[in-house]
């Protein structure tokens, strides 16, 4: 009875261990000191985030005053922007970790 219980236990564990997670990752969106564009709005699958501030450099991910989207499975995306009057479009791929792009 126990080897049964065992052997039930190991099944269970080598089934639920071999289970695919999905994978997600992060995008932050930024522009530069000095583009003069403002807030600019971005829009990434249907989920829509706000740029609020300028950096010198690439900002840390997460940044405020960026436009950050967090937990994005895996993929490729289109994205739109805008600040009213400059518009951006393209894609982007997402993977695990944070990936950011800059709007100019």
């Amino acid at each position: 009875m126990k080897k049964m219980i065992l052997l039930v236990g190991l099944g269970t564990a080598l089934f639920l261990s071999s289970c695919n997670k999905v994978k997600t990752g992060d995008v932050t969106f930024w522009q530069q000191t000095g583009s003069g564009y403002g807030v600019t709005v971005v829009q990434l699958n249907g989920v829509t985030s706000n740029i609020t501030s300028e950096y010198s450099s690439v900002p840390a991910c997460g940044k405020s005053g960026c436009a950050v989207f967090n937990g994005i499975e895996e993929g490729t995306y289109t994205y739109s922007a805008s600040d009213g009057t400059s518009n951006w479009n393209g894609s982007i791929t997402v993977s695990e970790g944070c990936k950011t792009m800059q709007l100019y």
